[in-house]
């Protein structure tokens, strides 16, 4: 069959979930296509070509722009068949009838696609699969060049980027993360020269540094060090950042000398809030204070961190919001902070574990289906204000090019005017900012 794979968005990175199930499709015999639409432009007259289309999902603003993708293919070809795949497919069908897709294949595709297509699998029209019957090299060949994505900005220059993924699933089961709800505490490792040979090629295509992508690098610590090790042995110049849990910052100490040695620029964590309340009902396993001894001693390897934020949950007060950009101040993350991050709010998907919070039960509404979540009010009406506020100031600065110290500093005189707390510093004292890494894409969900 003649399979085309399409991708809506994956972080700014050439998408390893089109790159992994074409090698599976390519080896069952069919012959595949691909696009990205992140890059690329979309016509529905690219699906004429198709016996099938498969349209990657992982992450919930994937999943809506799949959607509009999917409707614009039914409505040219109502016969094509359309699938779902990966975190996010289990809301493909949520449109009942008027849904555009005909399967939804969540967790590990690549078998269950091949079956799909190869019309052997009697599951259900919405199936979930966590079994992996071994992982193949990605092809890259049939995406975008590197060149087309998110760079490495560091020392006012922007260099081209690879990303792969270690593992998929996590341990974890912090309840407003969507991975939970699918994996339950699973992890899948995906063979340590299959990574190895992943990064060879992108390094072949230009790649000089390389984004681990996976929930939490450091969920298999040991499976993690020997990939560092065997990369930084082939290629000694290779920078990398990965993503990594406050917790395990913590307690795999003894790792980031080691990590630093063999190019690690940069660690992205999940603080979330500096409520320890807050924290202790999304069980994220950490407090605001283990956050801040997690910046320093990573600063201490000469490792950057840069934290992601959810500022805006149910039981959100303007002093927790206050104390966020307090924290971020003290600590020196301005430059570490992408604005846009400081209007984030919670997102309660299908399935959610947010969902078994009695504490949630007052906030929230009925399910939306064009929205693809769970809608839901704070506590003080005046906290959901605050958060289009800073949004719309994030907003505004990226338009306009405005220094993100300058979007930082107004976003904090919106979250302080008209209160009694302090007023922010006219200016907040930075270490360099010049040479602090960071990818071009700023986006996070």
């Amino acid at each position: 069959m003649k399979v085309l794979l399409i991708s809506t968005y994956e972080l700014g990175r050439q998408p390893v979930h089109v790159a992994s199930p074409a090698s599976a499709l390519l080896d069952a015999g069919h012959a595949v296509r691909a696009i990205d639409i992140s890059v690329e432009p979309w016509d529905p007259a690219d699906a004429d070509w198709a016996d099938a289309v498969a349209i990657s999902t992982p992450m919930h603003t994937a999943m809506r722009l799949a959607h509009n993708v999917a409707e614009s293919i039914k409505q040219r070809r109502p016969e094509l068949p359309v699938a779902a795949y990966g975190l996010y497919a289990g809301a493909a069908l949520d449109l009942g009838d008027r849904a555009p897709f005909d399967r939804a294949i969540v967790g590990e595709y690549e078998t269950a696609l091949v079956d799909w297509l190869d019309d052997r699998s009697t599951e259900p029209a919405l199936s979930v699969h966590l079994d992996r019957g071994g992982f193949r090299l990605p092809i890259r060949t049939i995406l975008p060049p590197l060149d087309r994505y998110a760079r490495l900005a560091i020392g006012g220059h922007k260099l081209l980027v690879g990303a792969v993924e270690a593992s998929h699933g996590c341990l974890h089961m912090c309840r407003h993360c969507p991975i939970p709800a699918v994996y339950g505490g699973r992890l899948r490792v995906v063979d340590v020269e299959t990574v190895l040979a992943d990064i060879d090629q992108q390094v072949a295509a230009g790649a000089r540094h390389i984004t681990f992508g996976d929930p939490d690098f450091l969920n298999g610590p040991a499976h993690s060090l020997r990939i560092v090790r065997g990369m930084h042995a082939r290629h000694p110049d290779l920078t990398f950042d990965c993503t990594v849990k406050v917790e395990h910052i913590l307690r795999y100490r003894d790792l980031w000398e080691e990590f630093a040695a063999s190019g690690c620029l940069f660690v992205v964590s999940a603080f979330e809030t500096m409520n320890d309340r807050i924290l202790e009902l999304l069980d994220k396993g950490h407090t605001g204070e283990e956050a801040a001894i997690a910046v320093h001693l990573l600063r201490d390897f000469g490792i950057d961190i840069r934290p992601s934020w959810l500022p805006f949950t149910p039981w959100t007060t303007r002093a927790d919001i206050e104390s966020m950009f307090r924290f971020i101040g003290t600590h020196d993350l301005v430059e570490s902070t992408d604005p846009v991050q400081m209007g984030i709010r919670l997102l309660i998907p299908l399935g959610s574990l947010m969902l078994e919070l009695r504490e949630l039960e007052p906030h929230i509404g009925r399910y939306e289906p064009d929205a693809l979540s769970y809608p839901w009010s704070s506590e003080d009406p005046e906290v959901d204000l605050l958060a289009k506020t800073l949004v719309e100031i994030a907003e505004a600065g990226v338009s306009s090019g405005r220094p993100t110290v300058d979007t930082f500093l107004e976003q904090w005189v919106a979250v302080v005017e008209g209160t009694d707390f302090a007023s922010p510093p006219n200016a907040i004292p930075q270490g360099a900012t010049e040479a602090r890494p960071k990818l071009t894409e700023s986006w996070f969900c």
